[in-house]
């Protein structure tokens, strides 16, 4: 009776399995698109459907398929899909689901198409606001995902900002044949900032992308315009970006065109090749131990940009054996922002290229800068440094430290964007410059040298261009030379003293003593007027007047001689320099030399003998005051200036 029934039993548990089986197999899962696609819409808080069909392929591993998949953009968006699958493919093992675990050890997306949008305000399609406020708190039960072989099949992403980016990228994963490893690659074209943007990668499987705690292998290589770009290495972390061992290399025409790349206030250069290793950690991104070329110049050093700071924070610690200042001229507004030189206008020579006053506010930055070798076409220079600080929109040069003509230039410069026009204050300080290299052709006939040439400034402009500064430049300027020797012929010719001039064009030139050379200048509004110029030896004393005019560019000044000697003929005309910064001349003041000469040749006819009565120059000229000069002129120049804009 036992046995009949255990039959019975049995008997109706295969029917009801089978029942069930074939209930299963009947059941129209279509059914099921509307309550799931209800529930994936409540969690994210956008509209999902599925508009295709559902299949499932029975098994103890069944093998489900959702075909055209859609979800709805946010609201604030113009189009109103922001992503579509047209076949999502998975295999779902049903063993562990009795464990509250889900595997997932086979996931095919085919054809996803994901529009990827950031509004002016800075809002992203990519949040959902919905699941962020009803995801699990910590602790939950929540079953756990466990993802096994990842693949997408001809993927799209799209991505449009605010700033006039619109990128589409092909997205493409293989899994790994024999000898190959699973990959990611992604082939990237648009606009990126409205710059022409073209991207290869290649990384390592998506699934990778999970373990936070494994280097992830990545390599790129692109282009923003005419910058180009390539990185190679590791990631440990690549949703975060940290943990980076990245080979990074860059190139491009200018270094000013990173602006509208990265918002980095870099000046205008040549073109420009640099390598490094790329390190990011907590928004912070560096390129350590970077080296290459900027034009003809060599720069290296490390870089780093912070982000977390508001605004970002620039840090720099870089040297050049050899800096070529043509290659940054830059920094004066002297080049345009591709990299090509912005010559002024006309018969100008300052730069009147206006400063990018944005560059001075969107970062704050703190760079430290030495350079050895220093090629200049007209000056003496080497060992360069300095301390660039920029702080709300405050540029400060503390200090520019150069080394000239054997001995040193020390400046603090501040620029204040804050004011308009730009408003710049400069103080400088020159000491122990020697002659005979700062103005190399007194000393060829090496009768110029041992002179030590310092001097002081300080000057309060205003303008966005350089030639504006100096065309508004109000303070004083002192030159004082104490000491040395000059030219003996170069100091007759001054005079155009005929006679004691032959006597050294037979026997030979010979260095003359200087007492001191003191020049004292005051500018008001761009125009440097000489207060005092002189340049006392033992033969004569020179005395200058006249102007410098920043706002026209233009020399008005003269030199006179009075000497010490006695000569019989001496034409004795001051020494005229006049013209235009680009085109100066020299010339002797005719007026005299000429009434000079007609009337010698007047008495010439009244009285032979006395035809050189008119040239006799008896050498009256008395020593100057050296130190009571040196001291006025270094006072003057202490006084602090103030700016006033010209009008």
């Amino acid at each position: 009776m036992a046995t009949q029934r255990k039959k019975i039993v049995l008997s109706s548990l295969a029917a009801i399995i089978a029942l069930f089986a074939l209930a299963l197999y009947l059941f129209q899962w279509n059914m099921l698109r509307g309550p799931i696609a209800r529930q994936v819409s409540q969690k994210l808080g956008r509209e999902f459907v599925i508009k295709g069909d559902l299949h499932v392929h029975l098994s103890m591993q069944p093998t489900i398929t959702v075909e055209d998949l859609q979800l709805a953009n946010a609201s604030w968006s113009t189009t109103p899909v922001m992503a579509t699958v047209r076949k999502l493919e998975f295999d779902l093992p049903l063993r562990p689901l009795w464990h509250r675990q889900v595997e997932l050890p086979r996931v095919v997306i085919t054809e996803p198409n994901v529009l990827l949008e950031q509004n002016a305000q800075g809002q992203a399609n990519w949040n959902f606001d919905q699941l962020t406020a009803s995801s699990p708190a910590s602790g939950s039960s929540s079953p756990s995902v466990k993802l096994g072989q990842l693949d997408v099949v001809n993927g799209q992403i799209h991505y449009l900002d605010a700033e006039g980016s619109d990128v589409t990228a092909k997205v493409a994963t293989d899994h790994g044949v024999q000898g190959k490893a699973a990959a990611v690659n992604v082939d990237a074209k648009g606009a990126f900032r409205k710059l022409d943007f073209n991207v290869t990668a290649v990384g390592g499987g998506l699934l990778n992308l999970r373990d936070t705690t494994q280097p992830y292998p990545l390599q790129v290589t692109g282009s923003v315009d005419k910058t180009h770009f390539s990185a190679k290495g590791t990631v440990t972390n690549p949703l975060q970006m940290s943990g980076l061992a990245i080979n990074f290399n860059l190139s491009g025409q200018s270094l000013a065109q990173l602006y509208p790349i990265l918002k980095l206030p870099l000046p205008a250069t040549p073109p420009y090749r640099l390598a490094g290793n790329l390190q990011h950690e907590n928004q912070v991104w560096k390129l350590q131990g970077f080296a290459g070329k900027v034009g003809s110049s060599d720069v290296g050093g490390d870089f780093a940009v912070d982000l977390a700071r508001k605004p970002k924070f620039i840090t720099a610690n870089l040297t050049s054996r050899r800096v070529d200042l043509q290659d940054f001229s830059g920094f004066i507004g002297a080049r345009q922002e591709s990299g090509q030189p912005a010559p002024p206008k006309g018969d100008r020579i300052l730069p009147s290229n206006p400063f990018n006053l944005d560059k001075l506010n969107i970062a704050d930055a703190d760079v430290k800068f030495r350079g050895t070798q220093i090629v200049n076409a007209s000056l003496p220079l080497d060992n360069i440094q300095t301390h660039l600080l920029l702080n709300n929109g405050v540029l400060t040069l503390d200090p520019l430290n150069v080394g000239v003509a054997g001995g040193h230039v020390v400046a603090q410069l501040q620029m204040d964007s804050g004011a308009t026009p730009l408003k710049t204050s400069v103080d400088m300080t020159a000491a122990h410059l020697q002659l005979e290299q700062l103005v190399p052709s007194l000393g060829e006939s090496r009768q110029a040298s041992a002179g030590l040439v310092g001097g002081k400034a300080r000057l309060a402009m205003q303008g966005n261009s350089v030639a504006q500064m100096l065309g508004s430049a109000n303070g004083n300027v002192a030159v004082i030379m104490d000491g040395g020797k000059i030219s003996k012929l170069l100091l007759r010719l001054t005079n155009l003293d005929l006679a004691n001039l032959l006597p050294i064009l037979f026997t030979g030139d010979k260095p003359v003593p200087v007492r001191c050379m003191v020049a004292d200048l005051s500018a008001q509004n761009g125009d440097a007027t000489i207060k005092t110029f002189v340049l006392d030896t033992d033969k004569q004393v020179i005395n200058g007047s006249g102007n410098i005019n920043f706002r026209d560019e233009k020399l008005d000044m003269a030199l006179k001689v009075d000497p010490k000697d006695i000569s019989l003929a001496a034409l004795r005309g001051p020494i005229d320099i006049g013209g235009t910064f680009k085109k100066p001349s020299v010339k002797p003041s005719l007026p005299q030399p000429v009434g000079r000469t007609a009337a010698a040749v007047a008495l010439a006819f009244v009285y032979p003998p006395l035809v050189l009565l008119p040239l006799i120059e008896v050498g009256t000229a008395k020593d100057s005051p050296c130190a009571q000069l040196m001291q006025q002129a270094d006072t003057n120049a202490k006084k602090n200036p103030e700016a006033h804009p010209h009008s």
